[in-house]
């Protein structure tokens, strides 16, 4: 009997015992001593390989710094250039790369969407709590004060209100969900030849981005993967936003089938082929045609106006019946 009391487990205990998501400390990256930094590379504007995961947790550490980055905004806009300077030499201080000048516009773009990735979870609290509840249990690692403005100011103003309604709707839009979990669509590319400069095809992004147990488990998956080989074996000379578009339809600039979030439609377009570019460049010659037509119009209207003043005017020469004077 004692043996039975001490194998039971109450429900409080089972709870307790649970594992649940633990602090980013990302330890590796605080314990770097001063002047050393870690190498990381960058693939598509984002960081991939070797010290990637630590690069992304130490993003997510400093969006959440209320030291670094403000909490009392509306949108990431809101944010003052001086205080994304001062994230920026944050990142730089810890992480180098051969670019990494160059990538300061790309890292805030990723810290932007860590950061707006954490204010939605901030704001499931909000959903699911009375307000009374929700302004007395205060996110660790929120100040009181900035708390109470988030809750009371932005989510509950209609402008955010609003804005939430549509972004729900549009996320149950969502058409044909990826099952890779944490890992970024883009590292899998990368891993699957993007390093050696051959990325994978459309069809194989699909396949790795939808499968179970290494095999596509749903049957709408199975007919548009075979539609999308079937298109890449029958135009071979398709990109790979040119295969997404034909087979699912023109794509938003922040969500692209097969590669979630992490890629835009002008980052595929511009980034593998020159089509979007020619087509830009097509549309300023044909402007400016049209410039030089209009301005070729005008000098040819001027040309007849001034023929036909000069056309009206009396001849100036002395008349050749005029006699001859004689001395």
């Amino acid at each position: 009997m004692q043996d039975t009391q001490r194998n039971e487990i109450s429900p409080c205990e089972s709870e307790k015992a649970k594992k649940v998501r633990g602090k980013n400390r990302c330890k590796n990256v605080q314990g770097l001593k001063v002047g050393k930094t870690l190498s990381v590379t960058f693939y598509h504007n984002r960081v991939v390989g070797k010290n990637s995961t630590s690069f992304v947790k130490h993003l997510g550490i400093l969006v959440r710094d209320r030291n670094k980055c403000p909490l009392r905004v509306h949108s990431w806009a809101d944010i003052e250039e001086y205080k994304l300077d001062h994230m920026w030499k944050a990142v730089t201080d810890k992480f180098d790369s051969a670019d990494i000048n160059c990538q300061r516009d790309n890292v805030l773009k990723h810290m932007r969407r860590l950061w707006n990735n954490w204010r939605g979870s901030l704001h499931l609290i909000v959903k699911s709590k009375s307000l009374r509840d929700v302004l007395k249990d205060v996110p660790e690692g929120v100040d009181k004060s900035d708390w109470e403005w988030l809750v009371k100011e932005h989510f509950l103003s209609e402008k955010f209100k609003e804005r939430s309604m549509r972004n729900s709707v549009n996320k149950s839009k969502l058409i044909m969900p990826h099952c890779t979990g944490n890992k970024p669509i883009r590292e899998i590319i990368y891993e699957l030849g993007g390093n050696d400069g051959n990325p994978p095809d459309m069809a194989t992004i699909f396949f790795e981005t939808h499968k179970k147990d290494d095999k596509l488990v749903k049957p709408e998956t199975n007919e548009k993967y075979a539609e999308i080989q079937e298109l890449i074996q029958s135009e071979p000379s398709l990109i790979n936003i040119e295969v997404v578009e034909r087979c699912f339809g023109p794509q938003c600039k922040s969500n692209v089938v097969g590669f979630r979030g992490e890629t835009t439609a002008k980052e595929l377009k511009g980034g593998n082929s020159s089509k979007a570019t020619l087509l830009d460049e097509l549309n300023a010659t044909r402007k400016e045609n049209l410039s030089l037509k209009r301005l070729l119009d005008n000098l040819e209207n001027t040309v007849a106006q001034l023929a036909s003043i000069y056309s009206c005017q009396p001849s100036s020469t002395p008349s050749s019946t005029e006699p001859d004077t004689c001395i």
